[in-house]
């Protein structure tokens, strides 16, 4: 398929996940009116490196970027490791766009990864073109992740997250949750009528 160029001053949401030692970071955006969703950066170690850090002032370029080139309605992003670069955002860009969302909750992580998958299954929601080096790793990033049950049920069934293959697993997947937490800015977007 075609790439889709992202016009300048569409209505975004950005969903921010990662670390920042050994392991990696992803930012993605969704386009509020399509549900067209790409990442904006994708940071992770080179396998062949022992010691490594996420780029700090790349990730930093990256949501200034997001920010003067798109609306951004709303950026959900998970604190840990990232606390102060959050709260500078939020100070750049207001608190009220710039929102800690923790996946560590289980529960809430569970609901957002189910409405995540939902709309992959009912496409609902179209991602980048693999031709694309950048989609290419944010789908193996997809592919590379596991459900893990959290032990919560609802009516509809079961409740899971995500997690890596294995503990210490060189295959990452931090582009899953930075994609479902766009996708649930999305959401919030569209409740509140953006």
């Amino acid at each position: 398929k075609e790439a889709v160029v992202v016009p300048d001053g569409a209505l975004v949401t950005l969903g921010f996940d990662g670390s920042r030692l050994w392991d990696a970071t992803a930012l993605v955006g969704t386009v509020v009116e399509t549900g067209y969703q790409w990442p904006l950066g994708i940071w992770q170690r080179p396998r062949d490196v022992e010691l490594w850090e996420v780029p700090v002032a790349e990730v930093d370029a990256a949501i200034i970027g997001a920010f003067e080139r798109y609306t951004v309605w709303r950026l959900y992003a998970d604190p840990p490791y990232w606390e102060t670069w959050i709260a500078t955002w939020a100070g750049r860009y207001g608190a009220e766009r710039v929102v800690e969302w923790f996946t560590a909750r289980p529960k809430a992580m569970a609901y957002a990864l189910r409405s995540f998958a939902g709309a992959i299954a009912r496409a609902e929601l179209e991602h980048c073109a693999l031709t694309d080096p950048l989609c290419a790793l944010f789908s193996a990033h997809i592919g590379n992740a596991v459900r893990r049950v959290t032990g919560y049920h609802d009516d509809a069934g079961e409740l899971w997250t995500v997690e890596k293959d294995a503990m210490g697993s060189s295959d990452k997947i931090d582009c899953v949750p930075a994609a479902a937490l766009s996708w649930e800015a999305r959401n919030d977007a569209i409740a509140a009528g953006a």
